[in-house]
């Protein structure tokens, strides 16, 4: 029996890295029920798995109105008779119809299997829609009259089944036969609900008629979040990346009886081996260039099959990683995995002390090493990838997310999913397990395996330093921003020497609201500050929970201080009287008065502008008048509104730089707004509409969650409506993406959704 690899650390990670590993062997990552002896066992082998047809290549989170493909596999090691398979559709699901087919382990269609009807007697399989709705296959093979696995209309018969000869029966796979049962399922089920795939396969092998179960632990409906983006960091991180050494073959040995651990060679890791090395050629060789089969080549491992490349960890470029390096050179380690016909667990932690109520991202660099593993139904080699790569990972269990299948196209790849941790929730299981059936490919190489917070971002106001006059009002903010809305919680402290910190006891909760594709929201405070206060630092920190926040794991402080200067001689108060402070927009232009008195002890009057209400920049100066009568101002913005606009105006005193903030005021242009509007979700075209109030200059750039620009367009666009088409997303992953426009100076955002 094919079994798969179960890695464990030499202690339960409590957020703390870890670079070795031992390895133990699990079998399979469902519960088999039924099997009467060991023989049977040895004689078939059983894997289920499920590959998610909407969505990342067959990956991704499972969400309502997905279709899902069941693969109920069998490796036959002897000849077997009276073989079926029955299978209820499990709650949650709807089948679709006309889709049972049997097919190889590359998920391909061959003569004589369907796709069969749902009718029965007619062909092999047969579905039945009539509570308890189920499906049923017939499994027939060479030496049995197709007429004799027809009999499918009958689920409570025991007999109907054919006869398969294993090495004979088609697909055959090294001598013995492989296939799959198949099916298509639709997603009802809601969000948070968890679906539990079942199926038995029947079969007589030494004269008694024999049940495999499967017993699936469950599948997650969850919607998917995407990965934290630029605004987010890694401060807590479980992390395997293997180590590093001086020798092609890490020191680590497998601890598991029944399963081999073998150094990377001419012909090894065969099927049922992994390795852990430096180098994945067979002898040390670091040039990736030479041939592949059907061209031997000995420094490929099988004389012509896998690439040589080097781990992952620290890569200048991530999707390369980096190159294999020669003997006695260090260089860092990755599991090399030849992976099983069946699924089970390829790493499996526990990860203590987390926070509750928190967004955590799961994530893990894979890289499909073999392109040209194929195999047809005779077994014979066809010099293509063969079985593409295709992980599942699971919190405690339950399957949250697969990662599709991982093509083989010389690059890493990282797939991950966000988990959001429960109300009280501190600790939680997670896996790696294969979703793929092995053999004739399936050969990959997984390293830095990570587990990071998604952590919001703030921004204080006045970044630095903060200068002020004792018995003077003083006011600090600070902006929060985050991918998720969870951050609801905060605290002000204060600390004499920035490095110990206490609460103020200003603390509260605030509401975020979503502003270009991101949950935010500003806390302010006003103290008056004496002459004790000089010298102290200030800064804001925020939690999930008002519990998350005594926690210094589970709190954010943003690694941002506000240091405050006091001063007691020389101050004077900054002071004016606002009679009035208004404005208005002509020609796309705004024109900004105000009236004021008792202006003593007042410098300058800095304009700040603002397009969303929360970050603001000056963009002029006007100086007092220092007059204690009325004084009237006028200021002109020289940028153009095409929106909506926020001003505020900062008093600046004579000395020390103290300053006091006037109130806000909105100035709409609803003449012009500049605005874009697109399908969302979209698919293969991304197609924009675009209205601009006067023309001109226009970006567009559609970023990742990471903030990378994936695609770009500049152009020139006349005044009024447009249409633009952004190029090269098609083959973008499914996930949120950012479309920002920008049009003189006015920035424009939408969040949206990449389906496959």
């Amino acid at each position: 029996m094919k079994p798969f690899l179960h890695i464990i650390t030499p202690e339960e990670k409590v957020f703390t890295p870890t670079k070795y590993i031992a390895i133990v062997v699990v079998f399979l990552s469902f519960f088999a029920v039924l099997i009467p002896s060991f023989l049977n066992a040895q004689k078939l082998e059983f894997s289920y798995s499920y590959f998610n047809l909407t969505r990342n290549n067959g990956g991704g989170t499972l969400e309502q109105g997905d279709t899902i493909e069941v693969h109920a596999l069998v490796k036959v090691n002897s000849t077997t008779n009276n073989f079926y398979y029955i299978d209820t559709i499990p709650a949650g699901t709807q089948y679709i119809n006309n889709s049972i087919k049997l097919v190889t382990n590359e998920d391909i269609l061959f003569s004589g299997s369907g796709p069969y009807t749902d009718a029965s007697n007619d062909d092999a399989g047969v579905y039945i829609s009539s509570a308890p709705a189920r499906v049923r296959v017939n499994i027939y093979g060479s030496g049995t009259g197709y007429s004799n696995a027809r009999n499918g209309g009958n689920f409570g018969i025991t007999t109907g089944g054919g006869k398969v000869v294993s090495g004979t029966t088609l697909p055959k796979f090294y001598g013995k036969t492989l296939f799959m049962v198949a099916y298509k399922l639709l997603i009802t089920a809601n969000n948070g609900d968890t679906i539990h795939p079942t199926g038995n396969y029947y079969f007589d092998t030494s004269g008694v008629n024999t049940t495999f179960r499967f017993n699936y632990a469950g599948i997650k409906v969850i919607q998917n979040q995407g990965l934290c983006n630029n605004f987010s960091s890694a401060s807590f991180t479980a992390d395997s990346s293997f180590g590093s050494g001086n020798t092609q073959n890490s020191p680590a040995t497998a601890i598991a009886p029944g399963y081999i651990h073998t150094t990377l060679g001419l012909n090894s890791p065969q099927d049922n081996y992994y390795s852990i090395a430096n180098n994945t050629s067979a002898d040390g060789t670091t040039n990736n260039a030479g041939p592949y089969k059907p061209t031997t080549n000995n420094s490929r491992v099988f004389g012509g099959f896998w690439d040589i490349i080097g781990d992952h960890t620290g890569a200048s470029n991530p999707a390369l990683g980096n190159a294999a390096v020669a003997p006695g050179t260090v260089g860092g380690y990755m599991l090399v995995v030849n992976a099983a016909y069946t699924t089970g667990e390829a790493y499996r932690d526990t990860i203590k002390n987390v926070c509750p109520n928190t967004y955590y991202e799961f994530s893990a660099w894979v890289r499909n090493i073999c392109g040209v593993c194929g195999s047809d139904v005779n077994s014979n080699a066809t010099y293509t990838p063969g079985v593409l790569p295709n992980l599942s990972y699971t919190i405690n269990d339950v399957d949250y997310y697969t990662t599709g299948n991982i093509q083989h196209d010389n690059n890493w790849q990282k797939r991950g999913f966000i988990y959001k941790t429960g109300p009280t929730e501190t600790q939680f299981a997670i896996t790696i397990k294969n979703n793929a059936a092995g053999g004739g490919g399936n050969d990959w190489v997984i390293d830095d395996i990570k587990l990071a917070t998604c952590y919001p971002n703030l921004t204080m106001n006045p970044k630095d330093t903060s200068v002020s006059c004792a018995g003077s009002n003083l006011s600090l903010s600070d902006t929060v921003r985050s991918y998720f809305n969870n951050y609801t919680n905060f605290c002000w402290e204060k600390s004499a020497d920035g490095i110990n910190w206490t609460s103020t006891g200003v603390c509260g909760t605030k509401v975020p609201v979503l502003n270009n594709g991101l949950y935010e929201y500003v806390v302010d405070t006003a103290f008056t500050p004496t002459s004790l206060d000089s010298g102290a630092y200030f800064r804001l920190k925020v939690g999930t929970t008002a519990s998350n926040l005594t926690n210094s794991l589970c709190s954010v402080n943003g690694s941002q201080s506000v240091f405050l200067k006091v001063y007691t001689a020389g101050c004077k108060p900054v002071s004016a009287d606002f009679l009035n402070f208004y404005g208005k927009i002509m020609n796309n232009k705004s024109s900004l008065k105000w009236v004021a008195q008792n202006e003593e002890n007042l410098k300058e009057y800095q304009v700040e502008k603002s397009t969303d209400g929360v970050s603001f920049s000056k963009v002029g100066t006007v100086d007092a008048l220092n007059n204690i009568n009325d004084n009237n101002y006028l200021f002109n913005d020289p940028g153009n509104i095409s929106n909506v606009a926020y001003y505020r105006l900062k008093l600046i005193s004579q000395k020390f730089n103290s300053y006091k903030y006037s109130k806000i005021i909105v100035l709409y242009n609803r003449d012009a707004p500049f605005k874009i509007t697109t399908v969302n979700p979209f698919r293969n075209n991304l197609n924009i509409d675009i209205f601009t109030p006067e023309g001109g200059f226009t970006e567009i750039n559609l970023c990742d969650i990471y903030g990378k620009i994936v695609s770009k367009k500049s152009l020139q666009l006349a005044k009024g409506d447009s249409n633009v088409e952004l190029d090269n997303v098609s083959g973008l992953p499914s996930g949120l993406y950012i479309l920002r426009a920008i049009n003189n100076g006015v920035i424009v955002q939408n969040k949206l959704i990449k389906t496959d």
